[in-house]
């Protein structure tokens, strides 16, 4: 049941974001729905429920699920921001994620520049190298378990968590699997860059140096938001 109810979820994710339930409209009833999929209705409780969680929809009662206003959306939530990054109306959100994740990662570099040990900089070089060889030994498997986009999810992961900072951490912990899985996406032919610019930020770690360090991190922003089409896109 866990895996039909997140497909249908993800579905209905992408048509409220897609428009096809404006904002202040009402979703079908359980048992429409339930036909429209082919599930039971549990299922689909389950998927609208999770709608509410990410703050699409505020379930009414007697009436059912209403589309709550874009501003409420969670995007935080991986399946949210993925679907608005691919579906949304607002081209520009994928660089304001770009650019987000960058404002975060540079305040941990500049941590990281001066409290990683030697043992934290290996971890970010073990990703890179899994990029590495991801990229070179033509094995790639389909989206969600690609270890291109596993690896630089981690060495994204493990950069924040080197700030020292587990709020901060925790705020940009979505982005890194949906950045990955986009810039995969729309721009597979620009891995070996990819591999150029982590290894750029690792440098800038491993010298010490902080302007170097979150220069790479702003550099490898600006990069994304070229490859990724995400002006005017």
């Amino acid at each position: 049941m866990a895996r039909r109810y997140r497909d249908v979820m993800r579905d209905l994710v992408d048509a409220v974001v897609r428009g096809d339930y404006p904002e202040g409209s009402w979703l079908p009833s359980v048992a429409e729905l339930a036909a429209r999929f082919g599930a039971g209705r549990g299922v689909v409780r389950e998927a609208l429920r999770g709608l509410e969680e990410r703050g699409l929809v505020e379930v009414q009662p007697a009436r059912g699920p209403q589309v709550r206003q874009r501003e409420e959306w969670d995007l935080r939530d991986p399946d949210v921001l993925a679907a608005c990054i691919e579906r949304g109306p607002e081209p520009a959100v994928v660089e304001r994620a770009i650019r987000a994740r960058a404002a975060i990662e540079s305040i941990a570099a500049e941590r990281a520049v001066a409290e990683a040990t030697d043992a934290d900089l290996r971890l970010l070089r073990a990703q890179i190298d899994a990029m590495c060889a991801a990229g070179h030994d033509g094995a790639r498997v389909p989206d969600g378990g690609d270890p291109f986009v596993v690896a630089d999810t981690w060495f994204h992961h493990i950069l924040a968590v080197l700030g020292a900072n587990d709020v901060l951490a925790k705020l940009v912990e979505p982005l890194h699997g949906v950045l990955a899985e986009t810039r995969h996406a729309r721009a597979r032919d620009r891995e070996h860059a990819v591999d150029r610019h982590h290894l750029r930020i690792l440098e800038g770690l491993s010298a010490r140096d902080p302007d170097l360090a979150v220069a790479a991190v702003e550099g490898y922003a600006d990069a994304l938001v070229r490859w990724m089409g995400a002006r005017g896109r």
